[in-house]
Protein backbone atom coordinates (compact mmCIF):
# COMPACT_ATOMS: atom_id res chain seq x y z
CA UNK A 1 0.00 0.00 0.00
CA UNK A 2 3.11 2.40 0.72
CA UNK A 3 4.92 1.44 -2.60
CA UNK A 4 1.16 2.67 -4.61
CA UNK A 5 0.85 5.87 -2.18
CA UNK A 6 4.32 6.41 -3.06
CA UNK A 7 3.98 6.37 -7.22
CA UNK A 8 0.81 7.61 -7.31
CA UNK A 9 2.21 10.77 -5.47
CA UNK A 10 5.41 10.73 -7.40
CA UNK A 11 3.37 10.72 -10.68
CA UNK A 12 1.22 13.55 -8.94
CA UNK A 13 4.38 15.62 -8.90
CA UNK A 14 5.85 14.73 -12.25
CA UNK A 15 2.42 15.80 -13.78
CA UNK A 16 2.30 18.88 -11.92
CA UNK A 17 6.04 19.96 -12.79
CA UNK A 18 5.14 19.49 -16.71
CA UNK A 19 1.99 21.46 -16.35
CA UNK A 20 3.82 24.19 -14.76
CA UNK A 21 6.92 24.05 -17.17
CA UNK A 22 4.54 24.30 -20.01
CA UNK A 23 3.54 27.53 -18.46
CA UNK A 24 6.51 28.69 -17.69
CA UNK A 25 7.96 28.84 -21.07
CA UNK A 26 8.09 32.57 -22.12
CA UNK A 27 7.06 33.09 -25.67
CA UNK A 28 9.21 35.91 -26.83
CA UNK A 29 7.34 37.84 -29.66
CA UNK A 30 8.84 39.21 -32.66
CA UNK A 31 9.04 43.07 -33.16
CA UNK A 32 7.40 43.66 -37.11
CA UNK A 33 6.69 46.53 -39.04
CA UNK A 34 3.29 47.43 -41.14
CA UNK A 35 3.07 50.42 -43.00
CA UNK A 36 -0.39 51.31 -43.90
CA UNK A 37 -3.27 54.09 -43.42
CA UNK A 38 -3.75 55.26 -39.39
CA UNK A 39 -7.69 55.16 -39.56
CA UNK A 40 -10.56 53.73 -37.28
CA UNK A 41 -11.78 50.39 -36.17
CA UNK A 42 -15.02 51.39 -37.47
CA UNK A 43 -14.26 52.01 -41.28
CA UNK A 44 -11.22 49.76 -41.42
CA UNK A 45 -10.20 50.19 -45.17
CA UNK A 46 -13.14 52.42 -46.07
CA UNK A 47 -11.71 55.09 -44.21
CA UNK A 48 -7.58 54.52 -45.42
CA UNK A 49 -8.10 58.15 -47.97
CA UNK A 50 -7.19 61.50 -47.38
CA UNK A 51 -9.80 63.40 -45.84
CA UNK A 52 -10.50 60.81 -43.20
CA UNK A 53 -8.80 61.95 -40.43
CA UNK A 54 -11.73 64.27 -38.70
CA UNK A 55 -13.83 61.65 -39.22
CA UNK A 56 -11.35 58.88 -37.57
CA UNK A 57 -10.86 61.03 -34.18
CA UNK A 58 -14.41 61.37 -33.75
CA UNK A 59 -15.09 57.88 -34.21
CA UNK A 60 -12.44 57.46 -31.63
CA UNK A 61 -13.89 59.95 -29.36
CA UNK A 62 -17.90 59.33 -29.54
CA UNK A 63 -18.09 56.15 -30.54
CA UNK A 64 -15.49 54.16 -28.90
CA UNK A 65 -13.75 53.21 -32.16
CA UNK A 66 -10.11 52.20 -31.98
CA UNK A 67 -7.53 53.79 -33.82
CA UNK A 68 -4.88 51.38 -36.01
CA UNK A 69 -3.22 51.07 -38.98
CA UNK A 70 -4.94 49.49 -42.23
CA UNK A 71 -2.32 46.73 -44.13
CA UNK A 72 -4.07 47.51 -47.38
CA UNK A 73 -1.35 44.86 -48.93
CA UNK A 74 -3.29 41.84 -46.15
CA UNK A 75 -6.99 43.61 -45.71
CA UNK A 76 -6.15 43.96 -42.33
CA UNK A 77 -6.49 46.22 -39.59
CA UNK A 78 -5.03 46.43 -36.30
CA UNK A 79 -6.37 48.51 -33.35
CA UNK A 80 -2.99 50.36 -31.45
CA UNK A 81 -2.60 50.47 -28.33
CA UNK A 82 -1.20 53.57 -27.97
CA UNK A 83 -4.16 54.92 -28.46
CA UNK A 84 -3.15 58.70 -27.34
CA UNK A 85 0.25 58.32 -29.58
CA UNK A 86 -1.96 57.32 -32.87
CA UNK A 87 -4.13 60.17 -32.73
CA UNK A 88 -0.89 62.22 -33.59
CA UNK A 89 -0.71 60.22 -36.98
CA UNK A 90 -4.53 59.72 -37.75
CA UNK A 91 -4.83 60.25 -41.16
CA UNK A 92 -1.51 59.82 -42.54
CA UNK A 93 0.36 56.78 -43.63
CA UNK A 94 2.98 55.49 -41.41
CA UNK A 95 5.37 52.75 -40.29
CA UNK A 96 4.17 51.11 -36.51
CA UNK A 97 6.59 49.23 -35.05
CA UNK A 98 5.81 46.93 -32.45
CA UNK A 99 4.78 43.34 -31.18
CA UNK A 100 1.72 41.70 -32.27
CA UNK A 101 -0.69 40.22 -30.33
CA UNK A 102 -3.97 39.21 -31.94
CA UNK A 103 -5.18 41.65 -33.37
CA UNK A 104 -3.24 44.60 -31.66
CA UNK A 105 0.14 45.90 -31.74
CA UNK A 106 2.04 47.06 -29.04
CA UNK A 107 3.51 50.48 -30.60
CA UNK A 108 7.04 50.48 -29.65
CA UNK A 109 7.38 53.77 -32.48
CA UNK A 110 5.15 54.82 -35.10
CA UNK A 111 6.82 57.02 -38.18
CA UNK A 112 5.03 58.87 -40.64
CA UNK A 113 5.86 58.03 -44.09
CA UNK A 114 6.60 60.95 -46.28
CA UNK A 115 5.29 61.44 -49.86
CA UNK A 116 6.74 61.50 -52.67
Amino acid sequence: MKKFFACMTAAALLVGLASFAAFAVDEKKTETSITGYITDSHCKGEGAKEGHKDCALKCAKEKGAKLGVWDAASSKFYALDDQKKAEQFAGTTATVTGTVDGETIKVATIAKVEKK
